[in-house]
């Protein structure tokens, strides 16, 4: 009887000790993902030609130049983006695959200023439609800017969401724009 009362002692003050949902206090943020395409009004291989080359200067940002080292070579490959405001982005080639059109990019640098979300990668995959017009397809995976729990507001999950979503979309109308003037469309 003694070493129930003990026992049932113990269990209780185990539990007032134990924060409530201690395993899931550590948690953080989850990965988030967009995923947006755009038909483009040229042939894949034309639109290839532009995706594939990793220091096209098409991007929605100000871009003052754009430096590029290890020849397009997955894992090797860098290029650094220098904006008019002062801002530079780092990102390596992750993927390359000619065979299937796709193209992988992972941001080096943070600037939640910039993008409030951090350690994002892009998968771009081309599909043809027919002879004369593609379809991009840009999926991104990415955390919150705040990565721990409880994000200030203009660092959480919909924000984050937002502006990688903004930032894919005008990316691939500007990709569509260069492609098509290229094109003569």
């Amino acid at each position: 009887m003694m070493c129930a009362k003990f026992f049932k002692k113990l269990v209780v003050a185990v539990m007032l000790l134990t924060p409530p949902c201690a395993a899931f206090a550590a948690h953080g943020a989850s990965p988030l993902k967009v995923v947006e395409e755009i038909r483009v009004d040229a042939p894949i291989e034309k639109v290839w030609a532009v995706v594939d080359d990793f220091a096209h200067p098409v991007s929605t940002y100000s871009v003052e130049r754009i430096e590029t080292s290890g020849n397009n070579v997955p894992d090797q490959a860098e290029r650094r983006l220098f904006l008019k405001d002062g801002v530079t982005i780092t990102e390596v080639l992750t993927k390359r695959d000619g065979e299937r059109f796709m193209i992988g990019v992972h941001r080096k640098t943070d600037n939640i200023q910039l993008l409030p979300a951090v350690n994002y990668t892009s998968l771009i995959t081309l599909r043809p439609v027919d002879q004369g017009h593609s379809v991009i397809e840009w999926k991104a995976r990415f955390y919150r800017g705040y990565p721990n729990n409880n994000p200030p507001p203009e660092l959480n999950d919909d924000v984050a969401v937002a502006a990688v979503k903004k930032l894919i979309i005008g990316e691939l109308a500007a990709l569509k724009n260069y492609i098509e003037k290229l094109a003569g469309r």
